[in-house]
């Protein structure tokens, strides 16, 4: 972060052996403890920014760049690939496996967790079922609509609904 960020945590949401530990009933004031932000945090509103300058930063020592005009997609100076980037799921095009495990190891010399779908079942929550040699791609959301309609608490209206009208 060019500049830091501070705030403040209620002891009441911090968990007592991390206060022991840390002492931090001394370090309290009115109950709370202020905190300085010097790198990303969760939640921060530049988290997101600052994750990506860092990425761009990592993988251009591997030759790997942001597009200049569409925002989330990556190319190689050099190789036959491209990404796109949405938070962290990498939807990948390559030409030659080599040149995707270019990019794993690029990515595995910087992150420690890393899960990869040979397949490309599913990105961004999205279910993707590939049809190559028609080249055709189904996407669903199986459940999503059950999902929201419950979350939301709908109910269901009494009279039938087959069309808007005046």
């Amino acid at each position: 972060m060019q500049r830091y960020e501070y705030m403040f945590i209620y002891l009441k949401d911090i968990p007592p052996d991390i206060i022991k530990q840390y002492n931090l009933n001394e370090l309290a004031i009115n109950g709370k403890v202020y905190v300085e932000i010097c790198k990303g945090v969760y939640g921060l509103p530049q988290a997101g920014i600052l994750a990506n300058k860092l990425l761009q930063k990592n993988l251009a020592q591997f030759g790997y760049f942001p597009c200049k005009h569409t925002p989330g997609l990556w190319k190689h100076e050099t190789r036959p690939i491209t990404f796109v980037l949405v938070v962290d799921d990498f939807g990948v095009k390559y030409v030659g496996k080599e040149h995707v495990l270019h990019l794993l190891n690029a990515l595995k010399s910087f992150y420690k967790k890393i899960s990869i779908d040979w397949e490309g079942k599913l990105f961004c929550g999205i279910k993707l079922q590939w049809d190559y040699e028609n080249k055709h791609v189904d996407l669903s959301m199986p459940g999503y609509i059950q999902h929201v309609l419950h979350k939301y608490h709908h109910n269901p209206s009494n009279c039938a609904q087959y069309s808007p009208y005046p």
